[in-house]
């Protein structure tokens, strides 16, 4: 077939998806381009196969637009492609980073940076590519593209600070904020996709303060990636004998381990028993030597040690913390050591998760907002005991993170910041307003007054020295409140319901909606807009007292200054009767809409009014965030039943959708309208996992769902061993 026939069939193609006339003429003419330029000619015979084969949903999702530069750098599926992580995307967004340190620093300057990377590996685990044909994405490693990037930057006279080759360790994402100011870089590069699906991959960049870059800067940045039409290589080993590529000395990267260590609040030798698992990312080169400085014995689960990008023995493949489910393996691994408590960090291991038992051996998870207001506990408590305790301290969190945060700091005489958009970054921000100004907006205050800062998704920023969030540093203080909980008989458990019953419980849901590919990216944003025409007057039958929206430039944020202001800005806010709060905002990392729900109780007058309140809240919480989540998805005419909304959200909108339309319809009705068991059984056998096979994801990630589904049946008519045959297999399939 050529060019021109190829070209012809996908736009024939296109035509039969619901997207924009623009998008589609912009995917052809990207389509067109990497079909014909040499340049992509290793590319080419796997675009062959895909057009052969009418993929025409992959294929204008891979071309109609260039991958976003955005949250500091891209980030998103490994493929082929411009809206792809690959070679290509990754080295005109470097390219352009050079130049925007050349406009910020001058021609003159001498400009360094420091490159890290995580443990990925692509391996086409979404089965999109043709695996009998050449692939020049499969098998590249983020190292791969490390090396792409130090050769890039030395190129164009820019020195590059990498581990050595073939070293068996890597650095994390705050491990190489560290080095970047201890270096006196220009800037950083981290080659990862954090805890994102083991296909996806980014390069996310920093400033000269170890922190992402915000608006205007990093608008700037982006214009500077986009204007990127040539890019200039040097071989990596040519690179290395002119000087220009140069190796991270181990003693820079003790003085991170020593940094973090010093930051311990429990200096005494009986320690709590620590398990932990780096989820088979970079956390044994952080979180484990940080703990064991410290004094700390680390169990770490065998399995999940070894470098691993495929995450093939994590739940799943599924290695992020904030999810219940990647961490029940640590869990029962923690019962087998007698563990106080234990942690799990992400890929690049800036994010951290607990789970600890109370004192009847009952396993609680906890939420990254809990985490933080742990942490915040144990360093305000440990400093005002000690007398270090600044006159007001400060603690800086963004605005979807719990309000409980507030409280607890008011309760120290603190003060707490409490409006900022999501991302480390605005937190970084403050603490540089209050080193360099003294000031932040009306706030006074030096970077001494700072305790930390916090985000909800289990990120926590306590060392002055490092200004991204850091799973080694949030671990330490864990354990160390762990360890003093420990001492006084008590447990975990015990403080956070201490601070729930003191200043009241404070309930957090937060829903996903997975929505992928460019017609997902279509829905999220006809989604936003819907709201902002007509914001709802009342919310799961709860009147709203005030809407903001985070777009409007008479707000907190003032004016807009970039597009990536106003993509960071696109937040919408509602003020609910009872002091409920309720946020809605795209993800800026993954394809989703992530909505954040806080309902509040009073304080308690004893653990038993506690544990009343904390039901009833939750209870409250969860079916207030079904009601929204229903209500707003209907503005974009998905109707999802609440059985289908109890499946986990990193199952995608979609396949909820089917779901609901193909399981429960092909086999539950059709098992009970059967009334015969043993025809219901056959009918399990020979059809569910055929019907789950076809919707991409093991059937354990719908077992919720099922279940919810089969509660609403007790008061139908239907024959009970067919019911009980119905849980036994959603039991077996989970």
């Amino acid at each position: 077939m050529d060019r021109t026939t190829m070209l012809e069939k996908a736009r024939q193609g296109f035509a039969t998806i619901p997207l924009s006339d623009a998008q589609k003429q912009q995917a052809l003419d990207h389509l067109q381009r990497w079909l014909s330029e040499e340049t992509f000619a290793p590319y080419q015979p796997q675009l062959h196969d895909l057009i052969e084969k009418g993929a025409w949903s992959l294929l204008l999702d891979s071309f109609y637009q260039v991958i976003p530069f955005g949250t500091g750098g891209r980030r998103g599926a490994v493929g082929i492609g411009p809206n792809r992580m690959n070679p290509y995307t990754l080295a005109t967004s470097v390219q352009g980073h050079v130049a925007y340190l050349r406009r910020l620093f001058g021609d003159t300057t001498a400009l360094r940076v420091v490159i890290a990377y995580d443990v990925r590996r692509f391996l086409d685990l979404r089965g999109l590519y043709n695996k009998a044909l050449p692939n020049p994405v499969l098998g590249q490693r983020s190292r791969d593209l490390c090396d792409l990037a130090a050769s890039i930057y030395a190129a164009n006279g820019v020195e590059a600070f990498v581990l050595p080759p073939h070293e068996p360790t890597y650095i994390s994402t705050p491990e190489l904020s560290f080095l970047i100011r201890a270096y006196h870089a220009h800037g950083g590069l981290n080659v990862s996709a954090s805890h994102n699906h083991p296909d996806d991959n980014g390069g996310k960049f920093y400033n000269q303060l170890g922190a992402q870059p915000i608006a205007p800067d990093d608008q700037e940045m982006s214009d500077l990636v986009e204007q990127v039409r040539t890019v200039h290589t040097l071989p990596f080993e040519e690179a290395v004998a002119k000087g220009l590529i140069r190796w991270i000395e181990p003693d820079k990267r003790q003085a991170y381990i020593d940094t973090n260590a010093a930051l311990s609040t429990w200096p005494h030798p009986n320690k709590a028993v620590v398990g932990f698992s780096p989820m088979n990312g970079v956390g044994s080169t952080s979180v484990t030597p940080v703990l064991q400085k410290a004094g700390y014995t680390v169990h770490m689960l065998p399995s999940q040690v070894p470098f691993d990008g495929s995450f093939e023995h994590v739940r799943f493949r599924v290695p992020n913390p904030e999810v219940r489910t990647s961490m029940i393996d640590i869990v029962e691994f923690g019962k087998a050591q007698s563990a106080d408590l234990v942690m799990a960090s992400d890929p690049d291991a800036d994010r951290i998760g607990l789970v600890a038992p109370d004192a009847q051996g009952n396993w609680r998870f906890f939420t990254g907002n809990e985490i933080g207001v742990l942490i915040a506990y144990q360093l305000l408590h440990t400093q005002k005991t000690q007398g270090t305790l600044p006159k007001r301290p400060i603690i800086i969190k963004t605005e979807v993170t719990t309000d409980l945060l507030r409280r607890l700091t008011e309760s120290y005489g603190g003060h707490c910041v409490s409006h900022l958009l999501v991302g480390c970054k605005f937190i970084a921000d403050v603490m540089h307003n209050l080193e360099t100004k003294g000031a932040f907006l009306d706030l006074q205050g030096s970077l001494h007054d700072v305790i930390m800062g916090t985000e909800e998704s289990h990120g926590v920023l306590i060392s002055k020295d490092i200004r991204d969030k850091d799973a080694a540093g949030a671990a330490l203080i864990l354990a160390d409140l762990a360890s003093r909980m420990k001492a006084e008989g008590r447990t975990l458990v015990d403080a956070i319901d201490d601070i729930y019953q003191q200043h009241g419980y404070y309930a957090n849901t937060q829903v996903s909606m997975v929505m992928e590919g460019a017609i997902g990216l279509a829905r999220i944003r006809d989604m936003q807009s819907a709201l902002r025409q007509d914001p709802p007057k009342n919310i799961g039958g709860i009147a709203v007292k005030k809407f903001f929206d985070h777009w409007r430039e008479d707000g907190i944020f003032g004016p807009i200054r970039s597009t990536t202001d106003q993509s960071a800005r696109n937040v919408l806010v509602f003020h609910l009767e009872d002091d409920i709060r309720v946020v809605l905002r795209p993800s800026g990392t993954e394809p989703k809409a992530k909505l954040y729900l806080e309902v509040v109780s009073p304080p308690s007058a004893d653990r038993n009014e506690l544990r009343q309140r904390i039901e009833e809240t939750e209870a409250r919480a969860r079916r207030l965030g079904t009601l929204f989540t229903q209500q707003i998805l209907r503005k974009i005419g998905v109707d999802l039943p609440d059985y289908a909304l109890a499946i986990p959200d990193i199952v995608s909108i979609d396949l909820k959708e089917r779901f609901a339309k193909e399981v429960v319809s092909a086999w539950f009705d059709k098992a009970l309208a059967l009334r015969d068991t043993e025809q219901a059984e056959t009918l399990l056998t020979a059809h569910l996992k055929s019907l789950f096979a076809a919707l991409g994801r093991p059937p354990a990630m719908f077992t919720d769902g099922m279940r919810a589904y089969l509660s609403t049946l007790t008061e139908r008519s239907a024959p009970p061993d067919t019911l009980a045959l119905m849980r036994a297999s959603c039991d077996s399939l989970a």
